[in-house]
Parts: structure tokens; sequence; C-alpha cells
């Protein structure tokens, strides 16, 4: 069932983000449904998900496990958004012009080894080849090449 709160989120979403790998326009529903009909998502009981609505810094290894093979459409997507709100984060500290380059750049910077640091699970997940695809081709939609 889709609540208020998460239509607006995805409303927001759409407006600042593409998924598409051509510079198109597609939401991240779009993008999510042509990955389900792919088989690439566990489509199992999520007990561990349970009550769970968005991805933080203290629950990012229930949802991102080291294996990576019970990852959901819903969990992609929480996991997607969480990404690109750090991507965000990070490029909101960037003086002058941003890029992907610089955007790497700044996070290769704050990168430590540490379960809690945002950048370490950011790479966590881009381990995940759906939820690179999505960041990837939102932040060149984004801020270019």
């Amino acid at each position: 069932m889709v609540t208020a709160k998460e239509t607006k989120q995805s409303v927001v979403e759409s407006a600042r983000w593409s998924f598409s790998a051509d510079g198109k326009l597609l939401s991240l529903d779009d993008f999510l449904e042509a990955q389900r009909k792919q088989g690439v998502f566990y489509e199992g009981k999520e007990q561990w998900l349970k009550g769970v609505t968005k991805v933080t810094w203290e629950n990012f290894f229930l949802i991102c496990t080291e294996e990576l093979d019970d990852i959901s459409q819903r969990a992609a997507k929480m996991l997607i958004l969480y990404c690109l709100e750090i991507v965000e984060d990070v490029a909101s500290r960037i003086r002058g012009a941003i890029s992907p380059a610089r955007i790497t750049d700044a996070m290769k910077r704050e990168f430590e080894e540490q379960y809690e640091n945002q950048i370490y699970q950011f790479q966590w997940a881009m381990r995940h080849e759906t939820v690179r695809e999505a960041v990837t081709s939102a932040v060149l939609n984004r801020w270019g090449k």
C-alpha cells in the first residue's frame, strides 16, 4: 500500500533524478520495475525489513547484507535513495562546480573503513549491480559526465 508520504517522496525524487542510461527521464519505480522483470530481486519474505521504511547508517547492514543475495525491489529502492542522499550530502560541501569526478574525489577523502562511515556504506551498497547502475545513471544525468 502506498502512503501519501511515499508518493510525495517519489514526486520529489523524480524531479531531481533520472535513472535512465541514455539521459532520458526515467523514474526510480520504472527503473526498478524493469529490473524486477529481469529477475534481479529476491522475492521471498523479508522479516528483517519489518517496520523499516528508510535506510539510515544505523540500520544499513540489516538491509544491505554481505552476500547481497536477499535484496528485494523494496530494499533496493531504499538503498538507492540512501546512496543518493549521501551523494547529495557530499555534493553540498563541494565549493564551485559540481561534477561526478569532484564528488568521487570528495568521497575518497571522506572514506574510512568503519561500519558507521556513510561513504563506506555507500561503497558497500554499490557492490549490488542494480544499485550501482541506478546511482551512477542518476548522478551522470544530474551533474553530467
